[in-house]
């Protein structure tokens, strides 16, 4: 399932695991960023990309901060990135506008990204300035990640006030995975321990050891000293990288510790307030919603709490961008807007417990045009007054700071559609079908923001009421995810669906839906444009547009029917995009999602990998679902066929792991009596194959499949497949009548069941690693699948014909997986051999692919979605 570092779906039914997490992760080298200050000596405003010297590592990414220092003048700056050798290195994004009219620095982040071993020098240039350039070194690693402290590159500060009777700190591990190349599975930690030149005085409240792997890529170490008692010149900090990175065959390789320069100074300062949007230049794009950020730094006092007011200053035609929030149990329609927002703020330094507690150093707002907005012909900006205030009761320390200082007003630019230069992403919808079908998304989540440049964290997603912290990314709405939703649901970040052109589609006729350009998380390593699923509902008038299913529209929420061929994908700015098809929980049509034809990819294109290398094999920029076979173009993949899809379904006595005593085909059917209040029930397909209502078909109810009374099978029209896993997720009772006949309840030595090997849900884990225990656990009775896909019902023994092969074989094979899941989703994969059947099926169905990302470091690949009859839909 292509959604990097995220949780994109929050349904009933079985769940997505961990294999969401794993698409992205590639063999990376671990290091540290390397840096001192560019220079420039032009006497008014001027370019300063930090560091002069950039190092990153082959298929790895870094952010680097650029400044526009002594910015006189009025009117937005436009600063173009490059590379002086782009088969070296990539920079995302190509220009960031900055704010002049301030004699206040102001800058931008921008991520180089390492494609092969060289050297190469990363340019900024604006009209008028002179330009700047960084040394780019591309470096070989052991194809793990990087680690960085979060806002510290190499030789950072951290200060404090040297009569202060306790300091508190807090600095964050971050673990960046490498976004292309070789997929790492792994739950083994990376430690990074702290240590210091205190002579002893450092207190550290959390072990002075943190591990981070790909699942859980953040920790923190935090400790306090007494200022009297360090050297008063200060001291150092070290994180150093202890043990192993334990991925087969691979070796850890060295790690620069990252110094962190511990500077006393003999004043206390309140810091400073930045409000600021996602972007330099505070764009608010028409139709789509913005985050805008108060952010509190550099204050080192010991307690204080200020009041920070924004108030949205309109023109007087007319209110151009608000802030909103949805109030609880409300998530569709218009939420409730506003134009005044206040955010407190709190230094509470005294020890550890409070400074995690107590203090408050920023607040996230969401912010959302009006229909003006896309009215107008140019960008046009809107002020943000801006006031701070002590908060009531409360006395910095010493009584006679200053507040924390900043200008007295912000300015948003409201950009119409019309002026928008960024490239759209599209997606073709083609309906190769015989009936009428409506095309619908499912938006994943998307990570939160903490500041204009800073997320939250992989898979954070929390917003609003639910974390005041943090706001979403461009694109996406913070709201409470789901169909059903009370005072409790959380608030996320949600992609916006995408606006599909036409509805319902005709056989034989297209649709298009987009994503826009500017949308989406753009720092850091993993820039996720857009993530989600597409699929299409089926029209009950066949060829003719009549009695369509209405497609959701709240966020997060799967089709009406889960048992659904979807198309899931993860759009990226800086790196290969993900996609697949999945039937994991059944089949409904037949998808194939692969690169437009306009865009010149093809299966076996190259695409960026670690060293420098290339993928060659079908994966890359493949079809996923293909009616025809794709064959590798590389050197040694040429031979590397993945088989045509069928989609004729067929299951047999086989696809059981116990005998049956009726149709095996039956007691995956999914149906819809003509008689919806009481349908014929059958034990028997021989009950219904003489109806004359049209309920011809035997098996599960469409209209109740979630309900006690799903377990009963009923006399009705052939809908859709649904899997072994789907059957188990909607009804998870005793009762249920599948259990005869796939031993759901069935446990194994290990203490798992048949319905958690099924889903895949805790405790069992991936074939791809030991298992995420502490310590590490080697039980083979705990792995969720085992299999190459060979054509018998057995992995164990590998049969001469396998219906697929996957990239990267399995380490480790369950018995009890396979004789009881293996049987029901062969005759899945058999159909579908480029499709997701199990929910660690990566390795045999995820497809990646870009465009554009050489010359522009901007990932333009569009796709197209075909949508095809069942063969066999029923026997």
């Amino acid at each position: 399932m292509p959604f990097p570092a995220q949780t994109p779906f929050h349904r009933p039914g079985p769940s997505r695991q961990a294999h969401a997490l794993l698409l992205a992760l590639a063999a990376l080298g671990l290091a540290a960023c390397g840096g001192g200050d560019g220079v420039n000596t032009a006497p008014s405003a001027r370019l300063n990309i930090v560091p002069d010297s950039i190092e990153v590592h082959s298929g790895n990414s870094v952010e680097v901060p650029l400044e526009l220092l002594d910015t006189s003048g009025s009117g937005n700056r436009t600063v173009r990135f490059s590379v002086s050798d782009p088969d070296v290195a990539q920079v995302s994004p190509a220009s960031c506008a900055l704010p002049a009219g301030t004699t206040e620095s102001t800058g931008c982040t921008v991520t180089v990204s390492g494609k092969k071993l060289g050297s190469t020098h990363l340019i900024a240039e604006s009209d008028g300035l002179a330009s700047d350039q960084g040394a780019v070194t591309v470096k070989a690693g052991n194809g793990v990640g990087t680690i960085t402290i979060a806002h510290y590159s190499s030789d950072p500060s951290f200060t404090y006030y040297d009569a202060a009777p306790n300091v508190s700190f807090a600095f964050t591990v971050q673990f960046m995975p490498q976004v292309h190349g070789q997929a790492v599975y792994a739950s083994n930690p990376i430690s990074v321990a702290f240590s210091d030149t205190s002579g002893g005085k450092v207190t550290y409240q959390t072990n002075s050891v943190c591990s981070v792997t790909s699942s859980t890529p953040t920790c923190v170490v935090a400790g306090s000293f007494a200022a009297a008692s360090v050297p008063a010149t200060g001291f150092t900090v070290s994180a150093a990288v202890t043990g192993a990175w334990q991925v087969p065959g691979q070796a850890f390789a060295g790690f620069t510790p990252i110094k962190i320069q511990m500077v006393p100074v003999n004043s206390q300062v309140p810091g400073r307030i930045r409000v600021a949007s996602q972007n330099a230049s505070n764009q608010v794009f028409a139709g789509a919603g913005a985050p805008l950020f108060v952010n509190l730094s550099g204050s080192n006092l010991t307690q204080a709490s200020y009041t920070v007011t924004l108030s949205i200053a309109n023109p007087s035609t007319g209110a151009l961008v608000q802030f909103y929030d949805y109030p609880a149990g409300v998530n569709t329609g218009t939420p409730t807007p506003s134009t005044t927002k206040t955010c407190q703020l709190v230094v509470d330094n005294t020890s550890y417990q409070n400074y995690k507690t107590n203090t408050v150093s920023g607040c996230g707002f969401n912010l959302l045009t009006t229909a003006a907005a896309a009215a107008l012909t140019q960008s046009t900006e809107v002020p943000v007054n801006v006031t701070v205030a002590l908060a009531a009761g409360s006395t910095p320390k010493p009584a006679d700071a200053a507040l924390p200082s900043y200008k007295a007003q912000t300015m948003l630019t409201v950009v119409p559609p019309s002026a928008v230069t960024s490239a759209a992403r599209t997606i073709t919808f083609t309906n190769n079908s015989s009936r009428y079908v409506v095309f619908a998304a499912n938006s994943g989540t998307a990570t939160a923001y903490v500041s204009p440049t800073t997320t939250a964290g992989s898979g954070v997603v929390g917003c609003g009421t639910s974390a005041p912290a943090q706001a979403c990314p461009i694109g996406s709405t913070c709201v409470q995810g789901g169909q059903d939703v009370g005072p409790t649901t959380p608030y996320q970040c949600f992609w916006d669906a995408p606006a599909f052109a036409s509805n319902p589609v005709a056989p034989a006729s297209s649709a298009t839906a987009s994503v826009p350009g500017f949308a989406g998380v753009t720092s850091g390593s993993q820039q996720i444009q857009w993530s989600g699923s597409y699929y299409a509902l089926n029209c009950p008038g066949g060829a003719n547009a009549t009695g369509c299913p209405a497609a959701p529209t709240t966020p997060g929420t799967s089709p009406p029917n889960p048992a659904q061929t979807v198309a899931e994908v993860t759009y990226q700015h800086n790196a290969v995009d993900f996609y697949d098809v999945s039937i994991i929980n059944g089949v409904s049509n037949a998808l194939a999602l692969g690169p437009s034809a306009a865009s010149g990819k093809a299966a076996g294109s190259a695409v960026p990998g670690g060293q420098g290398g290339s993928i060659t094999t079908p994966y890359a920029c493949g079809t996923a679902g293909s009616a025809t076979a794709q064959t590798g173009t590389g050197a040694t993949d040429s031979a590397y066929t993945l088989p045509a899809s069928t989609w004729a379904l067929a299951p047999t006595a086989a696809n059981f792991p116990a005998p049956v005593t009726d149709s095996p085909a039956s007691y995956y059917a999914v149906v819809s009596p003509s008689n919806k209040a009481a349908p014929t029930v059958c034990s028997a397909q021989g009950t219904c194959s003489s109806s004359t209502t049209g309920d011809t078909v035997c098996g599960w109810n469409a209209n109740y499949l979630s309900q006690a009374s799903g377990n009963q099978r009923v006399c009705g029209a052939f809908q859709q497949w649904a899997s072994a896993n789907q059957l188990w997720g909607w009804n998870q009772t005793a009762g249920n009548a599948g259990n005869t006949v796939f031993g759901f309840a069935t446990g194994n030595a290990s203490g798992v069941t048949v319905g958690q090997l099924q889903l895949c849900t805790n405790p069992a884990a991936t074939i791809y690693s030991t298992y995420a225990t502490q310590p590490p656990s080697t039980d083979t009775g705990l792995a969720c699948g085992g299999t190459n896909w060979d054509a018998a019902n057995t992995v164990l023994t590998p049969a001469a014909a396998p219906i697929t092969r996957p990239a990267v074989a399995y380490t480790t094979a369950n018995p009890t997986w396979v004789q009881y899941v293996y049987p029901t989703i062969s005759w899945l994969k058999m159909a579908c051999p480029t499709c997701y059947t199990f929910p660690y099926d990566d390795q045999s169905s995820t497809f990646n692919c870009e465009q554009g990302l050489n010359s522009q470091g901007t990932n333009q690949l569009d796709y197209t979605l075909q949508v095809g009859d069942l063969k066999n839909s029923f026997r």
